[in-house]
């Protein structure tokens, strides 16, 4: 992720958001389609700005969501939808709090680690060949390791 966006939230908090490798060719061809209006990379009908979340959602995200068979859910699960999938594919969580805007990893955690499914796996696993590999000694059932 070599690029980023400065963002500035309600006029008094500016951070680098990273664009996401991925997601970059798609902001490139939109910003091809409305870039010559010098404007933002993603503009209305009208090929206008758009001012406020209130019109992306009372025209746009309702539409799109009607359209994909969904119930309306706010515009905001979009983030704890992020939140969620990159905790359960294992990112590291200091890169999630900062994309969050968080001050520090526990209230990503506590906000979103209760929508992670565990699978029932064996935890630690590495440590048994470790002490497997490195002891000659008994274990407590007296059974030689090693």
């Amino acid at each position: 992720m070599n690029s980023f966006l400065n963002f500035c939230y309600q006029n008094y908090i500016i951070r680098d958001i990273d664009i996401i490798d991925t997601l970059f060719p798609y902001l490139q061809n939109q910003y091809s389609i409305t870039g010559k209006y010098n404007s933002y990379v993603f503009l209305n009908e009208h090929k206008e700005n758009f001012y406020d979340i209130k019109r992306i959602r009372d025209t746009h995200w309702k539409r799109v969501l009607q359209k994909c068979g969904f119930k309306y859910r706010p515009i905001y699960h979009t983030r704890h939808t992020f939140a969620t999938v990159m905790l359960e594919n294992g990112e590291d969580i200091l890169w999630i709090s900062n994309m969050l805007g968080h001050t520090d990893s526990t209230m990503t955690l506590s906000r979103y680690a209760k929508y992670i499914k565990r699978d029932e796996k064996k935890r630690a696993a590495f440590l048994e060949k470790r002490v497997a590999l490195n002891s000659t000694e008994t274990t407590p059932n007296n059974k030689k390791v090693g």
